[in-house]
């Protein structure tokens, strides 16, 4: 008895120092807690304000930003606007027409209008109210339902109210570079009040920087910007102004004038400062826009965030004595209510390991170490069976598939089922395949994204087939997947009827939300220990049978049963065909491919085999004629070209067959062509085509083909053998030759010079040119006009 108390003595005293060090711990924390209060409320106290109005700026400045975005996203639209007119080719010759001009040129204003202006107008929004262009030549107005004289466009249509006529037309004579004038009210005839205008205006031509021939001006609605205004108003009453490079006021929402103490200070300024006016303080953020030379400014009463700020403080002082009584009370209870149950905790600790003596530690780190010990022993545990229950499922699941072994669903064999996730409902099964297809986010061969539309067949299908029975999925290649299906005691009778169903909903959900194209096979409905092994090759059957019924189909293997083991092919078809094809009768040619397709396929009742020699045999009649009339293969249907391959690697019989029609009517073409009189005539037609439609870029061998029914390969090839060129390289060669005309005049630059000759892009061009003369267009044109000035001297 005296041996056991000396051995409880050092715990006794152990436990004793370290209920000090626990209660010490809790103390210290629980007066921790309640310091926080106070350190919350010194903080909030000292910091809110700035917090605040911080926030307030950074929110002002966004609202700011988002002003200048939007309004800059509007003024793009005036800049393009302005390109389309500005840029017209026809613009630089009407500037010139003066008043006394002719009919016809008068003429050009009125198609300018129509052709052009009221084009315009249609794609422009409500931001801009509407623009014209001024011809001082002419003293012509011409807008998109107008062509009118300046005295009377401005006397009846658009007047500014403060501007008479003489002041208005100074206005237009000075040189504008894309220039916006301030707010200013305009009459309208048919406007009862004047309408608030920005008025944008641009001296025309835009290349020439001494001429003033004209101007087009642009009447932005100011109502329109106002909108966009309106959130910084609402939010923050602010009041917002647009200043010019010329310090001028383009707009604001103010009634009061831009203090102009501001003008230097906006200048050098890249954040918010503040400032006084009226005696109010007040906070000034400041944006530039790069689309117009445009500053932005805000100017904020300070008075808006600090009401927020007064108020959080008074919410600040009663959080922190809230926060100070129920910490005092908390500390009083909890350090008494949290140390016993502790003490209890670690003695069963020690009494479930057999210690006798507590490690040199307080109770915490205690408990800490043996919970984190047990955990960590039990997370190694369970994720080494983790990682390895995935492949010992996929390997049994397979191994069923392939017939290596039998299905066991009895009761000694339900642990194993069960440590590998699985349960089986019945020992009826029918094995259903996808074969992915299409996947239009498949950018390339990456297997991370093959695994991603895999992922997505998988569940959904095995979702759509828990519902009324069981099943499983099983990656067998990159675009395949087998689904098991543990056919329900409860729907026996229906089985085929539900999977049919399933078939159906996962080929249609999976096109619609996803976009992936596939193909589904079905096996029968089995029963016993051999019913996936049954299943399996009949639902492979299935998916054999695409080649006849095409990609993206339901297959069932009780649909493809019964199928007819010969096709309709006969000896007499054959020789008809023969001899359309070489009379040239494409369209009896045509007419006798669509009966022996119609004849063999519509019924759907043949063999993928069959559909092959049938093709193969159809493929062979071609080669039969092409020798038999020592027809040169590879000027009607291309050098190296082999129709076998060509037909067999489409996947699809719907897709052989149109290849197969397009050679033969391309051979039937090739006899017809040849057997006519009007080669010569139809060479002619080619280059009249050719010469009319240089101007045109996507002028091409298939546009051309396309035009007078022929197939691109074999016009190519007729038309090298009847001209001597290729037809690509005499397109080329007369769109030089009429560059080289437009580059006797000064009129026109190389870029507008190889749009007019049919070149979208001015590099194409130049290369062409410089690989046809030797020398780029700007070198050509430069000595051009050296010999013509050399010559007049």
């Amino acid at each position: 008895m005296d041996g056991e108390l000396d051995l409880k003595m050092p715990f006794i005293l152990r436990l004793v120092d370290s209920r000090k060090s626990a209660l010490s711990t809790i103390i210290a924390s629980n007066l921790f807690i309640l310091l926080i209060p106070l350190a919350m409320g010194l903080f909030l106290y000292a910091k809110v304000e700035q917090s605040l109005e911080k926030s307030t700026t950074r929110s002002n400045v966004a609202m700011l930003e988002q002003l200048k975005l939007s309004l800059d996203n509007k003024i793009s639209e005036v800049d393009t606007l302005m390109r389309q007119v500005v840029f017209d080719p026809k613009l630089d010759y009407m500037l010139r027409i003066p008043t006394g001009a002719k009919d016809a040129d008068k003429y050009e204003f009125i198609q300018f209008m129509r052709d052009k202006m009221s084009k315009y107008h249609s794609m422009t929004s409500n931001f801009i109210l509407d623009y014209y262009v001024y011809f001082a030549s002419s003293d012509t107005i011409v807008k998109s339902d107008l062509v009118t004289d300046s005295r009377t466009f401005y006397s009846i249509y658009y007047a500014y109210q403060n501007m008479p006529y003489e002041n208005w037309r100074q206005l237009l004579a000075k040189e504008h570079r894309m220039s916006y004038l301030p707010v200013a009210p305009l009459t309208n005839n048919g406007d009862q009040a004047p309408k608030n205008v920005i008025t944008y205006i641009q001296t025309l031509p835009v290349q020439s920087q001494s001429q003033n021939l004209g101007s087009f001006i642009v009447l932005i609605d100011v109502d329109q910007v106002k909108e966009l205004f309106a959130q910084m108003e609402s939010a923050s009453h602010s009041s917002v102004y647009i200043i010019d490079n010329a310090g001028q006021t383009i707009m604001s929402n103010s009634d009061l004038p831009f203090p102009s103490d501001l003008q230097g200070r906006i200048q050098g300024s890249k954040g918010p400062f503040d400032y006084r006016l009226a005696g109010v303080d007040q906070v000034v953020s400041t944006t530039s826009s790069q689309k117009a030379g445009w500053k932005y400014v805000s100017i904020m009463p300070n008075d808006v965030f600090m009401q927020q700020v007064n108020q959080i403080q008074s919410w600040s002082i009663g959080l922190f004595i809230l926060c100070l009584i129920c910490g005092l009370v908390a500390v009083s209870i909890g350090a008494y209510r949290t140390y016993k149950p502790l003490q209890k905790t670690v003695h069963a600790i020690m009494r479930g390991k057999d210690m006798l003596l507590r490690p040199a530690a307080n109770e915490y780190e205690f408990i800490q170490q043996t919970v984190e010990g047990s955990f960590h022993e039990e997370k190694n545990l369970r994720m080494t069976l983790k990682q390895q229950v995935p492949f010992i499922r996929a390997n049994y699941l397979s191994r069923l598939l392939n017939g290596y072994m039998d299905v066991d669903i009895s009761a000694d064999n339900g642990d194993s089922l069960q440590f590998m996730d699985l349960s089986f409902i019945s020992d009826s099964f029918a094995v259903l395949l996808a074969k992915i297809e299409d996947v239009p986010f498949l950018a390339d061969e990456d297997e991370q994204q093959w695994a991603h539309a895999r992922f997505i067949v998988s569940n959904i299908g095995t979702d759509l087939i828990a519902v009324h029975h069981k099943g499983f999925s099983v990656e067998l290649d990159r675009d395949r997947l087998a689904f098991l299906i543990n056919v329900s005691p409860d729907r026996a009778e229906t089985a085929e009827t539900n999977i049919r169903e399933i078939a159906e909903s996962l080929l249609s959900i999976i096109a619609q939300r996803f976009q992936i194209g596939m193909t589904i096979a079905v096996g029968g409905v089995h029963a016993g220990p051999k019913a996936i092994r049954d299943s399996y090759p009949e639902a492979l059957a299935a998916l054999e049978y695409r080649l006849i019924l095409g990609k993206h189909a339901a297959i069932h293997f009780q649909d493809i049963l019964e199928v007819k083991q010969h096709y309709y092919y006969p000896l007499e078809i054959e020789i008809q065909l023969i001899n359309f094809v070489r009379s040239g009768d494409t369209e009896n040619v045509e007419k006798l491919l669509d009966k022996i397709y119609s004849m063999n396929f519509d019924s759907g009742q043949m063999t993928p085999e069959l559909g092959k020699c049938l093709f193969f045999n159809v493929t062979s009649t071609l080669l039969k004629i092409v020798n038999s009339t020592n027809t040169n293969q590879e000027e009607v249907l291309g050098a190296d070209f082999d129709p076998i391959k060509e037909v067999f690697s489409y996947p699809t019989a719907q897709g052989m067959y149109t290849k197969t029609k397009e050679l033969y009517e391309t051979l039937a073409g090739s006899f017809n062509l040849e057997r006519s009189d009007h080669s010569t005539n139809r060479l002619q037609e080619i280059l009249s085509i050719v010469h009319a439609n240089l101007s045109d870029s996507n002028l091409g061998v298939a546009q051309i083909a396309e035009r007078i029914q022929m197939t691109p390969q074999y016009l190519s090839t007729f038309f090298k053998k009847n001209q001597g060129q290729n037809l690509l390289d005499y397109i080329t060669h007369k769109r030089i030759q009429q560059a080289k005309q437009y580059m006797e005049s000064k009129e026109m630059t190389i870029v507008q010079i190889a749009h007019k000759v049919g070149y979208n892009n001015d590099v194409v061009f130049i290369r062409a040119f410089k690989k046809l003369e030797g020398v780029t267009p700007g070198k050509y044109r430069e000595s051009m006009f050296a010999e013509i000035i050399s010559s007049d001297a």
